[in-house]
């Protein structure tokens, strides 16, 4: 087996592991909070952003619309949401590659806007299927901003793992 092929199985496992550190993490927090805030931990993303630099464009697409479906049928209850999403996302970042992979500062900040995107589009599909019902007040203040504070701090951590855990040398 080459070390490429390993690399492509140590990153399913990886991406499979952050989507369920993801909801038991967001879990944690709401409890910690009492309820009063919601920081939705993007472990998967953070890892799918790190692993867009180095893994093939197809079987990372294939990869996301796997876990896509995983994390829909897991957190969800319907396919359809994240199943897109995250396929959605990945191509994007494979668009953007030359100026997302720059530095780790152009990769922290499309980290934000891949995290306020993916929150934005879900609600936005979530809203129009009358899946759920959340004012714009409450979403932007104690949703998106803890959200976002949490995932600024998680990629602050793991950015470096990540990048030395998917590069192939």
């Amino acid at each position: 087996m080459k070390k490429h092929d390993y690399i492509k199985y140590l990153a399913a496992g990886v991406f499979f592991l952050m989507m369920l550190a993801d909801g038991q993490l967001t879990r944690f927090l709401e409890k910690w909070t009492q309820d009063n805030y919601i920081a939705s931990a993007h472990l998967l993303l953070i890892a799918l952003l790190c692993g867009a630099k180095y893994l093939p464009k197809n079987f990372f697409i294939t990869t996301a619309l796997v876990i896509g479906c995983l994390y829909d049928v897991y957190y969800v209850g319907v396919i359809g949401i994240y199943t897109v999403a995250f396929p959605l996302i990945v191509w994007i970042m494979y668009i953007l590659k030359n100026t997302l992979y720059q530095n780790v500062f152009t990769m922290f900040f499309g980290m934000i806007i891949f995290v306020t995107s993916l929150e934005v589009v879900t609600l936005g599909v979530q809203l129009l299927f009358k899946i759920a019902s959340v004012s714009t007040s409450f979403f932007v203040s104690r949703f998106l901003a803890p959200t976002l504070l949490l995932n600024i701090i998680l990629f602050i951590l793991l950015v470096v793992p990540f990048m030395k855990l998917f590069k192939d040398e």
